[in-house]
């Protein structure tokens, strides 16, 4: 069963470490709207999902904005003792009762980044009406699930009609969720972020950031992110585009600087990442790269557009 531990009223706005990617607990109390928040590992502050229980269980993304809700009449009151438990693994989470194979909520839109850290108990009464949580650390896996890695081949799309593809790659976070882009500069094709809420991509080149409204995304699920530094590239390294100097190779990089991450490009003849930030290029040289499989067909470079002419 794992360790216990009984959290009164008082401490409701501490933040406990949830590194197990799940946990069971059990609830009492005579007010109404108790909640779960699920907050970032690299900023616990960042809140990034709000589960809140009834006899309609509701689950928030706070980065977006967005809110679904799902039938839970098995929890219609907290009087007595509720046993649940709930997990965040697998692209999902899910919420149901100790003894039910079946969870009552499967939401399906949980991110691999930013990365779950920390969590909070709470309750939306403002009365001060006691409530009981008793949380058990050992995480809840009903069954064992092969996680897929690599799932659909990598490839470029334009915006749909100003919307992001269905299957648009997340590479960063700031303040909200980014995507990787790249787009023509200055004879290059450049790896960079886009922003959704400015409806812009970003790439850096020449000690700047330069905002781009033409540009492609990077869609699919067939890759991984690898730690490494400097001129260190994988051999399986994700070509993303190619310099302005001798047609050479650019990957997609990202990292963490001023609290956020942020995505970019990696230059091996320069040996750093280069990320554009709020109007820079920022110089990181320990960073992640983007990863496809080793046995992946091999790729090409893409086509200079000035090699045509010759």
């Amino acid at each position: 069963m794992g360790d216990c531990q009984v959290i009164e009223s008082s401490d409701r706005h501490t933040l406990y470490k949830a590194d197990r990617h799940g946990l069971r607990f059990k609830i009492k109390t005579t007010g109404f709207g108790p909640y779960i928040l699920l907050t970032a590992s690299h900023k616990p502050s960042l809140q990034l999902y709000k589960i809140i229980l009834g006899q309609e269980t509701r689950v928030m993304n706070l980065c977006e904005g967005t809110e679904m809700k799902f039938p839970s009449k098995c929890i219609s009151h907290f009087l007595d003792h509720k046993h649940l438990w709930v997990t965040w693994y697998n692209n999902k989470i899910k919420v149901g009762m100790i003894g039910e194979q079946i969870p009552f909520v499967e939401y399906d839109r949980l991110y691999t980044e930013p990365s779950v850290g920390f969590v909070q108990f709470k309750t939306s009464c403002r009365h001060g009406a006691p409530i009981e949580w008793i949380i058990e650390s050992s995480p809840v896996i009903l069954k064992t699930v092969a996680c897929r890695r690599f799932n659909d081949k990598l490839c470029w799309q334009p915006l749909d009609n100003g919307k992001l593809p269905h299957d648009a790659m997340v590479g960063g976070f700031e303040n909200e969720l980014t995507y990787i882009a790249r787009s023509h500069h200055n004879n290059s094709l450049c790896p960079g972020k886009y922003v959704p809420s400015m409806g812009v991509a970003f790439v850096p080149w020449g000690h700047r950031e330069h905002s781009k409204e033409e540009f492609e995304i990077l869609c699919g699920f067939n890759a991984k992110w690898v730690k490494t530094k400097c001129n260190h590239i994988p051999t399986n390294a994700f070509i993303g585009g190619y310099s302005e100097v001798q047609n050479e190779p650019l990957y997609i990089g990202r990292a963490m600087y001023d609290g956020k991450l942020l995505i970019g490009k990696v230059h091996v003849r320069y040996d750093l990442c280069y990320l554009p930030y709020h109007g820079r290029e920022v110089e990181i040289s320990t960073y992640e790269i983007l990863v496809i499989p080793e046995d992946a067909i091999r790729q090409s470079l893409p086509t200079h557009p000035m090699l045509c002419l010759h």
